[in-house]
């Protein structure tokens, strides 16, 4: 009996150690802390494949202290690799008694190892503790054509297959990074980690491009520990922009260096895009306001030259040095010509003053002072001022015109060489002296001489021929080709432009066999007076018509003149005649005989400012072999026409009367009241009762139609009359500059003192004892009557100078709506 029992009993301990060890259940009995594990719910595991390991800790400690801040550490192992890491944490806190299960994914490499160490660290009321436990994962499928037995843990053995566990990190950006240049652009990443194993040692490094940006810290990479599985970092970079940066679009190569959890290293390459913007103008120095004092220099006489130095550009001009060349004619009275400075910020300006002095036995006339300026940006620069001198003689003028225009008088051959000329004659009183001639021709006439021509100077009377050599391309047309002769001299300080225009009617190599068999006529030469029309003027066109047969005449020849466009207001054409119509007749032109036609026409105020187009067309008859037959035939030529520039100023608003030593406002608003943009436009005040050098006022482009409202703050230091005037200076869309003066009035007067209204007694006193001491007890009513006027003033001229700063804002506020 007893035998059969101890028999029983053994088998149920033989099942109970079967169970136990043939499960995946392992019990690690710790004297405070409890591990379980299960893997993959006893399920197979295969080589190569993810499964979860549940951890399943247990407090068996006695007393009310529980333990927090648990840690599942896993051995390093070749077959079974965290996804999560080798350290990862379970949340929570645990009292006597209560457990917490949590699933760690883990990968299986297929190898036959199946221990794995598991470390369990808690913190038990100060201390932290540990407990390990060694679990054996036998439920797998180790990979057979491993090729062997590879047992090696950590980074160890199998360190091929660890750098499969490769993290895959991806950059993005919520938009592209925008920065302006001089300023500085902030570079917003996330890294994310879109693979199932953990990244570490992430460094991303930008390759910049030259020029672009000022490096000014020590490094340019950044470092993130690490990016675990599914999640992303943040990181951001910051650079300085080059004030010169070009604006464009700029490829950034990005290289990532990151390691997995076995240290295992990798290095991507990404590419982001940033976007650079550069308003900067860089810095530009001009003269401007040139004036001399007198304005008008006697020979011998010493004079003040100033001018201002301005800084037409955005960025400052830095290391600025202005020197003066006074030529021959002046000489600098303290021998100093040079002025530096530091620099000259954006649009801004400095006041250059040097004494001169000019040498005896000068003629009338104008003459060159140079000014001399470089700075870092640039050298070089050469800027010329005119100073008039006037001598005994009486004034004189220049006045250049063409004359004797020759062009040939038939068909040219296309890429046969041909030849133009003219005569420069000077029909003025005074020598004209800088005279440059060019000529201009279109992209289907080459010059073979030179196109521009300087003549030093020229006699009044005296005439100088000129002639150029051009030859067509051999793609030309047959047809009529104007060729431009354009002259520039000084006429005193005026620079004058005028424009010679002449045709040569080209023949085209396909159109050899027929040459000259019908009569062609063509507009040899044309000018119109002024050189450049102006909108809503009238004008006179002078033309030459050429017959370039060398055999037949023309008869009854009718010429019209055509414009095709119109304008965009009343749809007329562009160009109307005065007191005539558009069509010419002559009776009879022999061959290579010209004819002159003179028409006054009238340019419509809406024109806009370019160069329109005329269409000649002739209709004619000529004879050919006893038959009378008749030809039409067109070509064209060109009129530029600006529109002139209309700025409309109201007049200066002054206060009246105004007080010495206290601030004046005076104001003034003005209008684009033409059909074009008017540049450079700056607002001032010159005066020589007061100080104006604070009056600036720089407005630029001023667009049409545009108002603006113009205030300046003066302080009068004399009593009686102040006369001074507000000066608008812009230029046109031609570049001609314009000046435009409001002059003013202001009477200042002393301010008034305050006036005692109680003399003697102060009201205060009255009862009081007169044997009684008044002087140091009395109370200061003339100083608080004083103090109470100076703060009614005040008031006065704060309220003043808020409704016209308010008013103002109003005026800019309705001009941008």
């Amino acid at each position: 009996m007893h035998s059969r029992q101890l028999k029983a009993f053994l088998m149920v301990l033989v099942m109970i150690f079967s169970f136990v060890f043939s499960s995946n259940t392992v019990l690690a009995e710790g004297e405070k802390v409890d591990i379980s594990a299960t893997a993959n719910n006893d399920e197979l595991i295969r080589a190569k494949e993810y499964f979860d390991l549940s951890i399943t800790v247990t407090n068996n400690n006695e007393g009310l202290i529980p333990i927090s801040n648990i840690e599942v550490i896993f051995g390093k192992t070749s077959s079974f690799i965290p996804s999560g890491g080798h350290v990862q944490t379970i949340e929570g806190t645990l009292y006597h008694g209560e457990s917490v299960t949590e699933d760690f994914e883990m990968f299986y490499s297929g190898e036959k190892e199946t221990a794995l160490m598991i470390t369990v660290r808690y913190k038990y009321g100060e201390q932290y503790q540990k407990v390990a436990k060694t679990i054996n994962i036998d439920n797998v499928a180790p990979d057979t054509s491993s090729g062997g037995d590879n047992t090696g843990g950590g980074d160890g053995g199998g360190g091929g297959l660890t750098s499969e566990f490769k993290p895959v990190l991806e950059i993005t950006s919520a938009a592209m990074p925008e920065g302006k240049a001089g300023g500085t652009i902030t570079i917003p990443l996330t890294i994310s980690n879109i693979a199932k194993y953990e990244a570490r040692e992430v460094r991303i490094t930008p390759t910049l491009p030259e020029n672009v940006f000022i490096i000014d810290q020590l490094t340019v990479y950044k470092v993130v520990d690490k990016i675990p599985a599914g999640k992303s970092a943040d990181v951001e970079f910051k650079f300085k922009i080059n004030e010169k940066a070009d604006e464009n679009i700029y490829k950034i190569p990005l290289q990532i260096k990151y390691k997995n959890i076995y240290g295992n290293d990798f290095t991507d390459t990404k590419e982001i895009y940033i976007k650079i913007t550069n308003n900067n103008l860089p810095a530009r120095l001009v003269v401007r306001d040139a004036k001399t004092n007198p304005e008008v220099i006697k020979p011998g006489e010493t004079f003040a030259l100033t001018f201002d130095l301005w800084n037409m550009g955005t960025l400052e001009a830095k290391n600025v040095t202005v020197d003066l060349n006074p030529g021959n004619e002046f000489f600098v009275l303290n021998n100093v010509t040079k002025n530096y400075f530091f620099e000259i910020n954006g649009l801004n300006n400095k006041e250059v003053t040097y004494n001169l002095k000019a040498k005896d036995k000068l003629e009338s006339g104008t003459y060159v002072v140079k000014v001399l300026m470089s700075h870092d940006g640039e050298t070089n620069l050469e800027y010329p001022l005119y100073v008039k001198v006037e001598g005994d003689e009486k004034e004189e003028n220049v006045d250049i015109v063409t004359e004797n225009v020759q062009t040939p008088n038939q068909a040219v051959l296309a890429e046969q060489p041909f030849t133009v000329s003219f005569d420069i004659k000077n029909t003025g009183t005074t020598e004209a002296e800088e005279i440059k001639v060019t000529v201009e021709a279109g992209d289907k006439i080459l010059p073979q001489s030179l196109n521009v021509l300087t003549i030093n100077g020229l006699k009044p009377g005296e005439s100088v021929p000129v002639s150029f050599s051009f030859i067509s391309t051999k793609d030309v047309e047959s047809k009529v080709y104007p060729i431009k002769a354009v002259i520039e001299y000084k006429k005193g300080e005026e620079q004058v432009k005028k424009e010679q225009y002449m045709g040569v009617l080209i023949e085209a190599e396909k159109d050899k066999q027929t040459l000259n068999t019908v009569p062609k006529i063509i507009i040899s030469e044309y000018s119109s007076d002024p050189a450049v029309v102006k909108a809503g003027e009238n004008f006179t066109l002078y033309m030459t018509f050429l017959n370039t047969s060398k055999v037949k005449a023309v008869e009854n020849m009718k010429i019209t003149l055509v414009v095709n466009e119109t304008s965009e207001e009343t749809g007329g054409s562009v160009f109307t005649p005065v007191q005539s119509s558009n069509t010419f007749y002559i009776d009879r032109l022999e061959p290579g005989e010209t004819s002159q036609k003179t028409l006054v026409m009238y340019t419509i105020p809406d024109a806009k400012a370019k160069t329109y187009v005329v269409t000649a067309v002739f209709e004619y008859e000529y004879e050919e072999n006893g038959e009378l037959k008749t030809n039409k035939m067109e070509d064209v030529f060109g009129i530029p026409v600006i529109q002139p520039a209309k700025l409309e100023v109201t007049d200066v608003i002054v206060p009246d009367p105004a007080y010495i030593g206290e601030p004046v406002y005076i104001s003034s608003e003005f209008y684009n009241m033409g059909r074009v943009k008017l540049s450079k436009l700056m607002v001032r005040i010159e005066s020589e009762d007061f100080d104006t050098r604070e009056s600036n006022y720089f407005v630029g482009n001023f667009d049409i139609g545009a108002s603006d409202y113009y205030e300046a703050s003066i302080t009068l230091t004399k009593p009686g009359e102040n006369r001074g005037k507000v000066v608008y200076t812009f230029e046109d869309a031609a570049g001609e500059e314009h000046r435009i003066e409001k002059e003013f009035t202001i009477n200042a007067i002393e301010a008034e003192p305050v006036i005692n209204p109680f003399p003697g007694d102060f009201p205060g006193d009255m009862g009081k004892d007169p044997n009684m001491s008044g002087g140091k007890n009395s109370f200061p009513f003339v100083w608080v009557a004083v103090g109470g006027g100076v703060l009614v003033i005040g008031v006065i001229v704060l309220v003043i100078v808020l409704r016209k700063r308010k008013k103002r804002k109003e005026l800019m506020l309705d001009e941008d709506i």
